[in-house]
């Protein structure tokens, strides 16, 4: 039976035995997954995390000509407002329900809000996104789906979110691209061969999906960039395309895999192409499976010849940088640091599954006694580890980044940092060198104490993570 038939997919817990709290060497997270079952950890205490709300939102956001409809009271919907704010992407429109709706059912409520949005903007989608509100009054959303999509004579997409069944809020990425793949990739057997290759890009920065392209060019192919910045066309075409490679092996699995097992169209699994080793290998991939594998080593030979220039004598010798990024980027920014002469102190990530058993294995080959942090939000943790650690760089998302600058050492951000790519290489790479030159900052920031007391950081960054018990 179609894995397309269900509402939504397994969770990544169950899917792909994904952890969201663990702290140990970098040797001991790698036996993690060497057994039959893969224990899970929970927290007895634990800060502030996204859920899979608030990453479908983000994934939405980026499909052109959509209208996003939160099903959700209003504080829900300010997820979407704040992402709306910082990227400019998307429409959308919150239900607003009352203690009256979660009683009583809010069917007339969302079949308004659709039938507003679609009179407004006239959008070639929109997506109706549940909440854990609408999830737990089970709210029959399908329903009136089928009646809006005979009323106003376009798709109509249901996206079963509850913001409870995983702990692992990366699940909203494949909930989100589950349910556009079912109701707007068509079926199989309607499906149309033609020779255009996916790139699998799920909110990237846009300089990346530039570079990309600007790679991709090398081989004279024809590109459908997905999900972002992608019509409701671009998914029916994906469905008959040549092959899928990937920008991120963690938030690009599910579609790439259920384009291949669905459609029968190829996965190409690569890293992320951060780095010039990354890159090449990323490259090389994509040039196999086109059968252009000496074309794009000599592309990989010139660019990096003309990065290496640009960057003179750079060296990151004898300093050990701290990394608290989403998994993929991690491992890739660690390989980075390592081809400039750098050491890994640390990793945190905010979660880690089946998807990056290959990068940790190579990973605790050359780190193995590193210590490997796992968590989403846990300020606490990541910054009692740092202090303790004390690192010469920390190179972040930035999610905690102005708490670890009071512990003084340089940072920096990848919130909005383009990565990818021989132009990611030079970008980051001068974004470190003015941050080890630059100290003023955080060296100012060094004398204000942190939000936590002394008799908390006294306590190990592992106090609240216990195992499960079933």
């Amino acid at each position: 039976m179609s894995l397309l038939k269900s509402k939504a997919p397994r969770i990544r817990e169950k899917r792909l035995d994904t952890l969201n709290a663990w702290l140990g060497s970098a040797e001991a997270a790698k036996q993690e997954f060497t057994g039959e079952e893969t224990v899970q950890r929970i927290r007895t205490f634990s800060q502030s995390s996204e859920d899979d709300l608030i990453y479908a939102l983000k994934l939405l956001a980026g499909v052109r000509e959509s209208v996003v409809i939160v099903h959700a009271p209003r504080g829900c919907g300010a997820a979407e407002l704040c992402h709306k704010v910082t990227s400019g992407n998307g429409r959308w429109i919150v239900t607003n329900l009352d203690q009256k709706d979660t009683i009583m059912g809010a069917d007339r409520k969302l079949r308004k809000a659709a039938e507003s949005a679609y009179r407004e903007y006239r959008p070639e989608v929109i997506f109706i996104v549940s909440s854990p509100v609408a999830a737990i009054n089970n709210d029959d959303i399908q329903t009136v789906v089928e009646e809006l999509q005979e009323e106003l004579e376009l798709p109509i997409v249901p996206v079963y979110v509850t913001g409870f069944a995983s702990r692992n809020a990366v699940t909203g990425f494949d909930t989100a691209l589950h349910s556009i793949l079912k109701h707007l990739a068509g079926t199989s057997g309607e499906v149309e061969r033609n020779s255009s290759v996916n790139l699998l890009s799920v909110v990237e920065h846009p300089d990346d999906r530039v570079e990309a392209e600007r790679i991709l060019e090398l081989f004279g192919v024809g590109l459908n960039l997905l999900p972002d910045g992608a019509s409701t066309a671009t998914f029916r075409l994906a469905a008959g395309a040549r092959f899928s490679f990937t920008l991120d092996q963690d938030s690009g699995n599910y579609l790439g895999v259920m384009l291949r097992d669905e459609y029968g169209v190829p996965y190409v699994k690569q890293s992320r192409p951060v780095g010039l080793g990354a890159t090449g290998r990323w490259l090389a991939a994509a040039g196999r499976a086109l059968g252009q594998e000496e074309a794009a080593t000599a592309y990989h030979v010139q660019e990096s010849e003309r990065v290496r220039r640009a960057l003179g004598d750079f060296s990151l010798a004898g300093l050990r940088v701290y990394l608290a990024l989403p998994p993929a980027t991690a491992f890739a920014v660690a390989d980075l640091v390592g081809e400039f002469g750098g050491e890994v102190a640390g990793i945190t990530v905010g979660h880690l599954g089946e998807l990056q058993v290959s990068e940790l294995e190579s990973f605790s080959d050359r780190y193995p006694t590193v210590q490997f942090h796992v968590g989403d939000g846990q300020a606490f943790e990541e910054l009692n580890i740092v202090r303790r650690l004390a690192p010469d760089l920390y190179i972040g998302d930035g999610a905690h980044i102005g708490q670890v600058a009071r512990l003084g050492i340089p940072l920096v951000s990848l919130e909005n940092q383009p990565v990818l790519g021989y132009a990611g290489v030079t970008a980051l790479v001068r974004r470190i060198a003015a941050a080890l030159k630059n100290r003023a900052f955080t060296e100012t920031l060094a004398g204000l104490r942190t939000p936590y007391r002394d008799e908390w950081l006294r306590r190990s960054p592992n106090w609240h993570i216990k195992k499960e018990v079933k």
